[in-house]
């Protein structure tokens, strides 16, 4: 080994026994169960929107199926009128 090498590894091994170790597990356990708590959340916002849209939607689907019978009723009744006054006419 070199002098320098030697003189690295020397302080290496002289600090790695009087340095403690501090883990930071408990910061990143902390962060993943911030994650979590926001995207449970965010999940929980998105599922009552889409609730929300589906119940909106289904109210319009039937608004517009009752738009499309009242409007084939009054082709029918329109055309009936046009049959009944082409007759009066003949």
């Amino acid at each position: 080994l070199s002098a320098a090498d030697r003189d690295m590894m020397s302080a290496f091994l002289s600090t790695g026994a009087s340095a403690q170790y501090v883990p930071q597990s408990g910061q990143i356990v902390g962060i993943l169960k911030q994650m979590q708590d926001t995207m449970e959340k965010d999940l929980a916002d998105l599922t009552a929107a889409e609730e929300e849209a589906i119940k909106n939607f289904e109210e319009l689907s039937a608004a517009k199926t009752k738009e499309i019978e009242a409007g084939g009723a009054a082709i029918e009744a329109k055309t009936e009128r046009k049959g009944k006054v082409g007759l009066l006419i003949v």
